[in-house]
């Protein structure tokens, strides 16, 4: 039999139960990115604490709900990068907010042409000098979220930047966690890492948690964790998901992918039989990726104009295993974050990836996937 991909299903939206809530977007959509994260500020009372780290803070409906939290109290602490912490919005909320880190409430902005953690030198850029290291990062976490006993220690991972642009243009996605302690008490010593700059170049943190969650934090100075999660895709043994004949399937978003020894592991893949998918927005590997069974789709939609401040375009950044991971045929597996497929995400820069197992969470970012791809153009 000729083995091909399954027919994309129509685009949809799932969502979880208490205990961990997926939320998937795209540009249009309200839950779980923007509009997610301010609602869930808003609903965090008085006397509890909201950690909160950016890359870059323009939006003003962000700023003021934080602001609006710590005017009723709530613990509010924010480590921002220094690229855009000029603009309105954060100018605003650290005046609100101050920088005193020994007060309830504080801003903390990562030094000019640094990260908060990642402490690089040239010897991963060919002695170069670093690009652009940053703090990358785009997560929330809330000792409590509304009433006690609804929602304990909650994580909003999202691949949405805090600006207008991120809701309007740009494809993004958003995870949330409930409930998951390990995985809120990581994030929450990362983020006093990040705020305390305790520099390294080789900061990085992975371990699985009690719940369907693992974590990953960067930089990571040698390897490629990227690479070491596509050496446990095996493409065979599958009997009930994948392919029309059970052959695992990877996608892919990406904002951007230039890292070879990802492009090249993608195509060892496919001559192993897997099949690859990937809706990116910008990549300098096509001819890596160019073989019968990888499938790559551009999605950059030029408006027609000068200015390339109206295109819309892919700004997630994830990862889905449909088959054989680890070991484990016929099952699911969603890898979404910050972290982008290319060398500053990897080596010089304050970034965050989560794994999430399970049918549910990898189904409705499949469904975005889908909905991205209707958008895209083939390229191969």
């Amino acid at each position: 039999m000729r083995d091909r991909l399954e027919a994309a299903p129509p685009p949809g939206r799932v969502h979880g139960g208490r205990a961990r809530a997926c939320s998937v977007h795209d540009r249009r959509s309200r839950p779980g990115g923007r509009g997610g994260v301010i609602d869930a500020v808003d609903a965090t009372e008085g006397g509890r604490t909201l950690r909160a780290s950016m890359y870059a803070l323009t939006d003003a409906d962000y700023s003021e709900a934080l602001q609006r939290a710590h005017a009723r109290g709530v613990q509010v602490r924010v480590v921002l990068d220094h690229s855009e912490s000029d603009s309105a919005a954060a100018v605003a909320l650290t005046a609100a907010l101050g920088t005193d880190m020994a007060k309830p409430s504080w801003v903390h902005i990562c030094p000019a042409g640094r990260a908060c953690i990642a402490d690089t030198d040239a010897t991963w850029n060919d002695g170069t000098p670093p690009v652009n290291p940053i703090n990358h990062n785009k997560f929330f976490t809330f000792s409590r979220v509304g009433a006690a006993g609804l929602a304990e220690d909650v994580v909003i991972q999202t691949s949405a930047n805090q600006t207008p642009g991120n809701t309007t243009r740009f494809w993004n996605n958003a995870y949330t966690s409930v409930g998951n302690t390990e995985l809120y008490t990581a994030y929450v010593n990362y983020f006093d890492d990040l705020a305390a700059e305790r520099r390294n170049t080789n900061y990085f943190r992975q371990a699985s948690t009690a719940g369907t969650e693992k974590y990953y934090f960067f930089p990571q100075s040698s390897g490629d964790v990227v690479v070491d999660i596509l050496g446990n895709v095996t493409c065979t043994g599958n009997t009930t998901v994948g392919s029309d004949s059970h052959k695992t399937v990877v996608r892919i978003a990406a904002w951007a992918l230039h890292r070879s020894a990802v492009a090249q592991k993608l195509r060892a893949l496919a001559d192993q039989g897997c099949w690859i998918e990937i809706v990116y927005r910008e990549t300098n590997q096509l001819t890596t990726l160019t073989h019968p069974r990888i499938r790559p789709y551009k999605l950059l939609l030029d408006k027609g104009t000068a200015t390339t401040g109206d295109d819309m375009f892919v700004h997630s950044k994830y990862l889905l295993v449909e088959g054989n991971y680890a070991g484990r045929p016929d099952t699911k597996w969603t890898f979404t974050g910050s972290h982008n497929l290319d060398m500053s995400s990897l080596r010089e820069n304050d970034e965050a990836l989560l794994r999430i197992s399970g049918n549910t969470v990898h189904d409705a970012y499949r469904a975005n996937y889908y909905a991205m791809r209707s958008h895209a153009t083939l390229t191969d």
